[in-house]
């Protein structure tokens, strides 16, 4: 039987932030959809460095967490279990047994096309001293 894939699209959202007038910068921020929906609620975020470690072995993740960095937090009780086959990563969030099935190839695409626009985002930003932070600014 052929499994189903699923379509996961990984994008740079960067928005502005301020604390005060003279304290503005620009936040990078990874999102992801599988079949055009986030596999984690609104407030949570993208543990990057964690989703970037999934990529090479199998196991527990916790690739979502709370804004505060504690998984635990919003309610990541579980990780979400990464398995590796041939072409494919298999998705497993140990929460609520939901699977997804992914092409290696296509998160590779979409890594690559993020990390082209973080060092654009970035070099734009230097230039009109306005400071990027979030995903990718120790790249």
């Amino acid at each position: 039987m052929k499994k189903k894939i699923d379509n996961i699209n990984i994008e740079l959202l960067v928005i502005a932030a301020q604390l005060s007038e003279n304290d503005i910068w620009m936040q990078g921020n990874m999102e992801i959809r599988i079949n055009g929906e986030k596999p984690y609620s609104d407030s949570d975020i993208v543990d990057v460095d964690v989703f970037l470690e999934s990529l090479k072995s199998n196991g527990e993740y916790y690739l979502f967490s709370c804004n505060c960095g504690v998984p635990q937090c919003s309610g990541w009780i579980k990780g979400v279990h990464v398995e590796h086959q041939e072409n494919t990563i298999v998705w497993t969030n140990l929460n609520t047994n939901k699977k997804w099935f992914i092409e290696k190839t296509k998160i590779e695409k979409d890594l690559s096309i993020f990390r082209k626009e973080v060092q654009n985002y970035k070099k734009f930003f230097f230039e009109k001293k306005v400071s990027y932070v979030g995903v990718g600014y120790n790249w």
